[in-house]
């Protein structure tokens, strides 16, 4: 067995002891939230837990329903957050939005009362955006060569997203991704609050929730629990 799947599975029980009947659960888009659902739910549903997910994309959507989880829309808030990472600084603030739900999993994360972030030990850096990681950034359409502009300033070098046959990139909310390159990140916080406050700015996949969780997995099928409360 591969030791990531392994890992997955060890936290998958872990997660599973926390969710108690009744739990409704933000769940984040991308490869490790679907391969972490099946995991999770079979060992949910059989304590016989009644339990509704607030799913983030249309691809979480078919996971979800598929095995067996409730889907429940956003109404402000959820229990527990689950969702992955393209990328953890020493600080556990995360790069997020490599699927392209940015939006949607930051709006879910901000009314959750738990999070969990669950990500593979090569996406662990000092800092984000080393070894050239990019930041994605929704931009309304309109705005799209505007905010190229603006993220230019703040030392971004955005590039935006595109189908692999070279047409635009467009998320499940209508807007454009501006992959953007930054200089390692001294302070993430800074940066979040300074591209989101970019005209056109729709949302930006740094994210400094506190308090969080993060399960590390690792290559030898075993994982560790990192927390940070403030």
């Amino acid at each position: 067995m591969d030791g990531n799947r392994a890992a997955l599975q060890g936290v998958a029980k872990a997660l599973s002891k926390r969710i108690s009947d009744g739990v409704t659960l933000g769940l984040g888009s991308g490869s490790t939230v679907a391969a972490l659902i099946e995991e999770l739910s079979p060992l949910v549903m059989e304590k016989s837990k009644r339990v509704r997910g607030v799913p983030t994309s249309a691809q979480i959507e078919m996971v979800a329903s598929r095995n067996g989880i409730t889907l429940a829309p956003f109404t402000g808030s959820v229990d527990l957050v689950i969702d992955g990472a393209d990328q953890v600084d020493a600080g556990l603030n995360l790069i997020k939005g490599g699927g392209g739900a940015l939006l949607r999993e930051k709006v879910v994360m901000s009314g959750a009362k738990e999070v969990a972030i669950v990500a593979s030990e090569e996406k662990f850096r000092e800092r984000l955006c080393e070894d050239g990681v990019r930041v994605p950034v929704e931009v309304v359409p309109m705005a799209r060569e505007s905010a190229k502009v603006r993220l230019s300033m703040l030392g971004g070098v955005p590039q935006e997203r595109l189908l692999p046959k070279g047409y635009p990139y467009f998320t499940e909310n209508g807007n454009v991704i501006l992959d953007t390159m930054f200089e390692p990140l001294d302070d993430p916080r800074a940066m979040e609050v300074g591209v989101k406050a970019v005209p056109g700015v729709v949302e930006v996949g740094v994210f400094t929730h506190k308090p969080i969780g993060v399960f590390k997995l690792k290559r030898d099928g075993a994982f560790e629990l990192l927390e940070r409360r403030e």
